[in-house]
């Protein structure tokens, strides 16, 4: 069993977004704490991350995290809608 915690830059990009889809990423999340690849592994130069995808009312959201297998520790570091979320991961990750 892994554990979920929140960046404090996924805690700014968490802030920004509706309660509600807070909630609905909370609740569609908890499938990574028994399944931590159930999410897309990025390529690139975001290699090192996985995109954990989910809507809400027909809108696609992304999830950036990543393992640490040794602490069996989930790290999110970014939520936001689809449009445009890889290039904003990307500045966050220069």
């Amino acid at each position: 069993m892994y554990t979920r915690v929140v960046t404090s830059t996924g805690k700014r990009s968490l802030k920004k977004l509706s309660i509600q889809v807070r909630q609905t990423l909370i609740k569609e999340s908890r499938i990574l704490e028994t399944n931590p690849m159930a999410g897309e592994k990025l390529s690139g130069s975001l290699n090192f991350l996985y995109s954990f995808h989910f809507k809400y009312k027909n809108v696609d959201y992304r999830c950036a995290y990543t393992i640490q297998e040794d602490k069996k520790l989930i790290e999110i570091h970014f939520a936001d809608v689809r449009e445009n979320f890889y290039q904003k991961l990307r500045r966050i990750f220069r």
